[in-house]
């Protein structure tokens, strides 16, 4: 697999564009989230899954292939917390924003108005409540602590990293994309996003030719996952 890790070889969507090739469905990992967030003020808390072992989800991106976005598609459909309600407490837990908080609107905003109204033109997404539970869906089916365990990958242990990708497509049948992380003092790699691919009806395919495939990670090198917050906050995104 190529890794190819120059952002000038990625171009942005049209402006006021909503067209797409393909769904990106990111789960990210709290503990690298996390560890993050608190490298850039030490005095930062996180909101953290009950389940210590638990991905939660970051969001549906609409791509072109080799370009970033489409985003911010369509400012007529502002976003409603109300429509949430029937799912909220769900949310809570599976689609956490980690940095402000379980309570807080911001992450389910900003997803909806960067990438759901993107994703609108697609019927199993036209409506605030459906991106959102359809979020939830894909990741009762992909939940990526399944998909990692059933190829060995478990949390506390560091891996090659295309060993990990190796190991998603062999459980999935289809390649995914890994974003990481880097300490950078000691050069530390860690698991920070697991991505995986949809077509327009849902349907799992490869996440070839998408922003940052196959990784950002150096692809023959060593990731931790992480089994709980990293010590020494001074990282930055690889």
């Amino acid at each position: 697999m190529k890794n190819n890790r120059n952002d000038e070889n990625y171009l942005k969507a049209t402006t006021g564009s909503s067209d797409f090739d393909v769904l990106i469905f990111t789960q990210h990992w709290p503990q690298t989230v996390c560890y993050t967030w608190k490298e850039s003020e030490a005095s930062h808390t996180c909101s953290l899954p009950t389940k210590p072992d638990e991905w939660t989800i970051h969001g549906i991106w609409p791509s072109q292939y080799h370009k970033i976005g489409p985003q911010f598609c369509n400012k007529s459909m502002p976003f409603n917390p109300s429509a949430l309600k029937s799912i909220e407490r769900e949310l809570q837990e599976k689609w956490i924003d980690i940095e402000c908080g379980k309570t807080s609107y911001s992450l389910w905003k900003h997803e909806w108005d960067k990438h759901g109204t993107c994703a609108a033109t697609v019927q199993y997404l036209n409506s605030e409540v459906k991106y959102f539970k359809e979020g939830l869906n894909l990741l009762t089916k992909y939940d990526m602590k399944n998909v990692l365990v059933k190829g060995n990958i478990v949390p506390g242990r560091t891996y090659n990293a295309i060993d990990i990708l190796n190991a998603i497509e062999r459980i999935l049948g289809k390649r995914g994309s890994l974003f990481c992380i880097k300490n950078k003092d000691t050069k530390e790699s860690y698991i920070f996003e697991i991505r995986i691919c949809f077509d327009k009806m849902l349907q799992l395919i490869d996440c070839d030719g998408t922003y940052e495939y196959p990784t950002n990670c150096d692809l023959h090198g060593y990731v931790t996952y992480p089994d709980k917050l990293p010590q020494g906050y001074n990282v930055a995104q690889v």
